[in-house]
């Protein structure tokens, strides 16, 4: 989850590459917790129906390791973006990183609204 819009669309300007793979990340993230709702219950459903046998515990593995894949890529997108020293100030809602030894900033957006 983004603090706000401007961390974001800052990160997205920093790293792009960085930026999507935060953003398959979060989503394969989501398919492990579909699968994590989904697989117990189709578990209940072979149980009742007598099909159930000892190999589907492994079943429940398959969320698990979907989860860490999208945890990984999350950890990758932020790591590209820390490579450029990205840094997001709370108080001021602004991004600042380094970019080919020029230290950018991404400006806040509820500042350029209200003028």
């Amino acid at each position: 989850m983004w603090d706000s819009e401007n961390q974001r669309l800052g990160m997205k300007a920093c790293t792009p590459f960085g930026y999507a793979l935060r953003q398959i990340g979060d989503l394969i993230g989501f398919f492990g917790l579909i699968l994590l709702l989904l697989i117990p219950c189709f578990m209940v459903f072979r149980f009742f129906r007598h099909e159930f046998a000892s190999r589907d515990w492994w079943l429940l593995l398959a969320p698990i390791i979907v989860g860490l894949i999208g945890r990984v890529l999350f950890m990758c997108g932020w790591a590209l973006a820390m490579k450029r020293k990205f840094e997001y100030e709370y108080k001021t809602m602004t991004v600042k990183w380094v970019e080919n030894g020029i230290q950018k900033e991404f400006p806040n957006l509820t500042k350029a609204v209200s003028k």
